[in-house]
C-alpha cells in the first residue's frame, strides 16, 4: 500500500516546476533602456597664434608681399642765400656830435656797393640827433655832392624806425663825458649792444639810410668837382 506524500513536499515540487531555467548569459537589454552613446570625435579649436597661416581665400590672384625698401625721402632745398641789402653809393656822415635813441645793433649784412657785395654792419634807431652835419658822396667820377647844415645846430633823423648800414664808425664813445675811441666795422662790430649810444669827433661812412625824415636846418647843398665847386641853397 502506497503512501501519501505530505502536502507540504508537494506544494515545493510544484514552485520548483513553475522556475525559468537558469542560464549564465546576461538578459539582452530592454527596449526601454538608454540607447547606446556613440563615440564623437570632436577637433580641438584653432589656437590663437600671430604665425598661423590664414586660410586661402577664394581669389586666385595672390596679392605681392610688402616691399621691405623704405620710401626715398626728397632730397632738402637748398639754403636760401643770405639776404643782401639794397645797395647805392658809400657817402661819408661827420659830425661834433652824434647822439642814437632806441639803439639796436643787428649784426653783419650784405650789402651791394658799386656792383659789389661788401659786409657792413647793420643799426636800427627810432631817434637821430647830428650837431654839425656834414654829409658827401660821389655821384660820379671826380664829381662830389656835400650837404652841410648851419654850424653849430643839430639836424635830426626820426618819425619811425630807421635803418642804418654802415661800412666804418670812428670817433668817441662819450660814456658819462669819458671818451674812449672806437673803430667798428665788420671786421670789428660793436662788444655790446646798448639802447642808446653817444658819439663825438664821429666819421660814419655809410651805404644806406631808410625810414625816418631828415631836417637839416640851413642846409647848403654843393657839388664839388675837380673844375670848380658850385654851390646850391
Amino acid at each position: 500500500m502506497m503512501r501519501t506524500p505530505p502536502l507540504a513536499a508537494v506544494a515545493v515540487v510544484a514552485v520548483l516546476a513553475l522556475q525559468p531555467p537558469s542560464s549564465t548569459e546576461p538578459p539582452p537589454p530592454s527596449s526601454s533602456s538608454s540607447p547606446a552613446p556613440t563615440t564623437t570625435i570632436s577637433e580641438p579649436p584653432p589656437t590663437s597664434s600671430s604665425s598661423s597661416t590664414p586660410p586661402p581665400t577664394s581669389s586666385s590672384v595672390q596679392e605681392p608681399p610688402p616691399s621691405t625698401v623704405p620710401p626715398s625721402t626728397p632730397a632738402p632745398p637748398p639754403p636760401a642765400p643770405a639776404p643782401v641789402a639794397g645797395g647805392g653809393r658809400e657817402w661819408t656822415l661827420t659830425a661834433s656830435r652824434l647822439e642814437l635813441g632806441g639803439l639796436n645793433f643787428a649784426g653783419i649784412v650784405d650789402t651791394v656797393v658799386n656792383g659789389q657785395v661788401i659786409k657792413v654792419l647793420k643799426f636800427t634807431t627810432t631817434d637821430m640827433k647830428i650837431k654839425d652835419l656834414v654829409q658827401s658822396g660821389e655821384i660820379s667820377p671826380g664829381t662830389k655832392l656835400i650837404t652841410a647844415a648851419r654850424p653849430g645846430s643839430t639836424s635830426t633823423v626820426s618819425s619811425g624806425r630807421i635803418e642804418l648800414f654802415t661800412v666804418q664808425l670812428k670817433g668817441n664813445l662819450d660814456i658819462l663825458g669819458i671818451k674812449i675811441p672806437v673803430d667798428y666795422s665788420a671786421a670789428h662790430p660793436p662788444p655790446l649792444n646798448v639802447p642808446f649810444a653817444v658819439f663825438t669827433e664821429v666819421t660814419v661812412r655809410n651805404t644806406d639810410l631808410r625810414g625816418g625824415t631828415l631836417k637839416i636846418p640851413g642846409a647848403r647843398i654843393s657839388v664839388v668837382s675837380d673844375q670848380a665847386p658850385v654851390e646850391r641853397r
